[in-house]
Formats: C-alpha cells, sequence, structure tokens
C-alpha cells in the first residue's frame, strides 16, 4: 500500500511540475513574442585558436562574440595553403554537438572551406524531470540557433576567402531542423543561401518529439508535443521552407525510427519548387556502431551533387 502511495505521489508530482514548467514557458512565449526572428549580428567579435596544419589543411576554431546571442562557436577548414582567390563555402549543421566533430568525417575537401556549426543545446537532452527543470535554459538556448548561424554566415560571407556567390548549408539530422530559419535570416539580410541539404529532418518538432523512443516517459512526450510546436512555431521547418530560394537535396532513411513518414513528408512537401530526393536503406544515420557505411554514402552523395550542381570545387 505503501509503495502504491509513493507512486501515485511521484506521478502527481511530475504532473505537477509538467503544468507549472509547461505554464511558465507558455506565459514566457507570450510576454516575449516571436513574429519574426532577431536580425543577424554584424558587430561580432573573433578570437581564434592557433591554427593546426593536418593533411594539406588548416583547422582553427573561432568563437564569435555577440553582445544578443552569445558565443558562437565555428570550427573552420580551408586549404593550405590558401589559393589566391576566393572559395565555395559550405557549412555543416550535425548532429555531433561541436563543429569539429561535425566536418570530421568530411575527407577530401579540395579548394573549399567547411565550416562546422558549435551546437549552443546539449545534443542529447536531460530526461523526465531533468528536462522539465532544465527547460527554459534550453528554451532560451534554442530560440538563438537561427540568429547564431546567420550572423556567422555573415561573418564568413565577408572574409576575403570566401565566395559569397557559393555558399552552402549542409543539415544533418539535428541540423536538417534549424537550416530553413536560419537560411531565412541569412537570405533576408542579404546573403542567398545557394544549395542546401537537409537529410533525416522532419516537421513539425511536436511529432519528432512525441516520436522519439530516446525521451522518456513517452506520457511526457505527448504531453509537450503541442506545447513544443506553440513556443517553437517561429523556427519550425514547414514555416520557413517556402520563403527561401536555395537548390535543395533531400536525404531520408527508408526505416528511420526517429523521424516518422509524416513528418518527412511534411518537411519534404515543404521544400519549393523542383527538389532532388533520395532515399537510403536502414535506419537514421549516426556515427555508432553499423551506421559508418550509411555515413559514408551520405557524405558521398552530398559531395557528388555538389559538384554536380556547380556549388563547389572538386
Amino acid at each position: 500500500m505503501a509503495d502504491r502511495s509513493t507512486r501515485l505521489f511521484r506521478i502527481h508530482a511530475t504532473l505537477a511540475v509538467v503544468v507549472i514548467v509547461t505554464m511558465v514557458l507558455v506565459l514566457y512565449r507570450a510576454a516575449h513574442p516571436v513574429s519574426g526572428l532577431a536580425p543577424p549580428d554584424h558587430n561580432l567579435q573573433a578570437a581564434s585558436t592557433q591554427p593546426v596544419i593536418r593533411k594539406g589543411r588548416r583547422l582553427e576554431h573561432i568563437t564569435l562574440a555577440s553582445t544578443d546571442f552569445g558565443n558562437i562557436g565555428i570550427f573552420v577548414s580551408m586549404p593550405d595553403p590558401l589559393p589566391a582567390r576566393r572559395l565555395p563555402v559550405v557549412i555543416v549543421l550535425g548532429g555531433l554537438g561541436t563543429g569539429e566533430n561535425n566536418i570530421r568525417y568530411i575527407d577530401n575537401a579540395g579548394d573549399n572551406i567547411i565550416i562546422g556549426y558549435d551546437w549552443p543545446i546539449p545534443v542529447r537532452f536531460p530526461q523526465g524531470l531533468a528536462f522539465l527543470e532544465q527547460a527554459p535554459t534550453l528554451y532560451s538556448q534554442v530560440m538563438v540557433i537561427p540568429e547564431q548561424v546567420a550572423s556567422a554566415i555573415a561573418w564568413v560571407a565577408a572574409q576575403p576567402w570566401a565566395d559569397e556567390k557559393h555558399i552552402s548549408v549542409l543539415g544533418y539530422s539535428l541540423g536538417a531542423l534549424a537550416a530553413p530559419s536560419a537560411e531565412n535570416l541569412a537570405e533576408r539580410d542579404g546573403h542567398p543561401i545557394g544549395w542546401t541539404i537537409l537529410a533525416y529532418g522532419g516537421a513539425p518538432f511536436g511529432d519528432l518529439l512525441a516520436a522519439n523512443p530516446h525521451m522518456q516517459p513517452e506520457w511526457l512526450r505527448v504531453i509537450l508535443a503541442p506545447v513544443i510546436d506553440f513556443l517553437f512555431r517561429s523556427l519550425q521547418p514547414t514555416a520557413n521552407l517556402p520563403q527561401l530560394s536555395s537548390h535543395f537535396l533531400v536525404l531520408e532513411g527508408r526505416d528511420d525510427a526517429l523521424v516518422p513518414a509524416g513528418a518527412r513528408a511534411r518537411l519534404r512537401d515543404a521544400v519549393p519548387g523542383s527538389k532532388d530526393v533520395i532515399v537510403f536503406n536502414g535506419d537514421h544515420m549516426g556515427v555508432g556502431a553499423g551506421q559508418m557505411e550509411l555515413l559514408g554514402q551520405i557524405i558521398r552523395t552530398s559531395r557528388a551533387w555538389l559538384l554536380q550542381n556547380g556549388a563547389v570545387n572538386p
């Protein structure tokens, strides 16, 4: 009897926390309406680490300090020596946390600038009550992602080594969710993105949360899904994609356990104009055991598409 009472107390306490956190976030959102995303920051202060030369590439981490959006971390890989001309820029929004990790598996980069973005959020979200306790902080971190990426694009486009007419954005997994809103901001700021790859993404956010087996408990996902859609409506891929002018490649997993078929279709259908779509066999992309062969196929396909469409140098 005592065990049952304890379980009921925990359930009621958890539900109370859910209600309280949801109300706090909704009230915060109502008090800070986002009719549109904030313009990029053009007054960034850049600080870089000591460059490392490895396999014909110059590698360095650059922190772009923004008064409004915090520190923006990017990891830059460029040819060494650097050719005396402007080079195409490929910005990678991956799912591996740091910019360095997000471009680690890209080899044979050629005469191109490859840039990986540091996520300001944990790639693996906390679970259960920990998620609820950290929700306000996570909300603030997520909301600055488009502004951070667009600010970084503006900074990169102004560099003497960057060909601003050849900027591509590659959104893989988590990156496929963030790329549309970031590109929308960048294009409004006068920096059109020529080519975009959206790999293993879906929409809306609430459907992805509700279907994610790694977020426990399940009932919490179901309760929070509509709240997530409300709070992050200005970031939704489906709200931003129709406004973009890029050329698109959409990559999907036929048996993706993290992105339901309906969510994949909604993202794909929101991509404007004609688009190339390739469906790979297997589950969601990653770098774990048994996933490296698929990752290699995705990288080779991405490179071939960019080359075929004139986005990058060989």
